[in-house]
């Protein structure tokens, strides 16, 4: 388990994937501050090759560093993009597990938390330092975050789920975006649910409905939903058809899901979010239920120490 944050304790800024915008960099480091803790940003943060944030081997290095010192309890990742699944190779996993943190992002860090998972570990699916928290508590849920990190507060989603097909269930807490979920079936960080019952969280953003389906079906046929008890997805922004498409977003989910017997619900602001981004710790036991119109997620336990 991830020793639980406290006021003071030291968060460092990770930049494994996209490079990052210096002043929205600073304002985000400013926002954590804010709430409460320490932050230290490495050197070579603002590097820039191609459409990453410097060559694959310097970010890998400096998510090590960053695993390996000793007064950093956490990790925040600065931003999305691509590139993550470059540093999955050469990742040192006997350091991982030596070392545990709470490791916070979304998006592109989806690969990042399958290999924690991979290695019995939890992680943060929230808000980035350079895109939500450089906005202020108008694009993140600060009381799912502060729970998340500190246990402290009760941990809540808000009311924007919807459900598309009744039932209930609990499991553990897994999943990520949507692409990049689909990307890893096949590889060696590829999700698995067969280990234990699985409530899987699902987003993504400007997806077609055709590209959603062929992606939920990739996840089945390739074994990874065995486990999975529940589906919630995200908001789905940008995912939707037209107006003259003649079908729904849902209609497309569900048809791809059809014989998945299992509850599901759809708008979860976590990700790629329109407003205040929830935090989701992947790795806690949830408890799910569709019942009539109302769609409910909580936790069941902690997976904090």
């Amino acid at each position: 388990m991830i020793r639980a944050l406290r006021p003071g304790d030291l968060v460092g800024v990770a930049t494994p994937s996209g490079p990052v915008d210096e002043a929205r960099l600073l304002r985000g480091v400013a926002e954590i501050e804010r709430l409460g803790f320490a932050v230290r940003v490495p050197e070579g943060v603002l590097a820039r090759t191609g459409f990453t944030a410097g060559a694959a081997q310097a970010r890998l290095a400096q998510l090590h560093a960053l695993l390996a010192d000793p007064e950093v309890r956490a990790i925040f990742c600065a931003r999305g993009g691509a590139g993550a699944l470059h540093l999955l190779p050469q990742l040192d996993t006997a350091l991982v597990r030596a070392n545990p943190k709470h490791l916070v992002g979304y998006s592109d860090v989806t690969v990042l938390h399958l290999a924690l998972d991979r290695l019995g570990l939890s992680s943060l699916h929230g808000p980035m330092v350079a895109w939500e928290l450089a906005d202020g508590e108008t694009a993140y849920d600060k009381a799912s975050l502060l729970c998340a990190l500190t246990g402290e507060g009760v941990w809540g989603c808000g009311d924007a789920l919807r459900p598309l097909r009744a039932g209930a269930a609990t499991g553990v807490l897994r999943g990520g975006c949507l692409s990049l979920l689909s990307a890893c079936a096949g590889t060696p960080w590829a999700l698995r649910t067969d280990e234990r019952p699985t409530i899987l969280f699902v987003e993504d953003v400007d997806e077609r409905p055709y590209r959603v389906d062929r992606m939920l079906r990739q996840l089945r046929l390739s074994g990874a939903l065995a486990g999975v008890r529940g589906l919630v997805f995200g908001e789905m922004r940008g995912c939707r058809p037209g107006p003259e498409a003649g079908f729904e977003l849902e209609d497309v989910i569900l048809e791809a899901l059809a014989g998945l017997a299992v509850p599901v619900a759809i708008g979860l602001p976590s990700g790629h979010a329109s407003g205040r981004n929830v935090t989701l710790p992947l790795g806690a036991e949830a408890r799910f239920r569709c019942e009539g119109e109302t769609a409910r997620l909580e936790l069941a336990g902690s997976a904090l120490a």
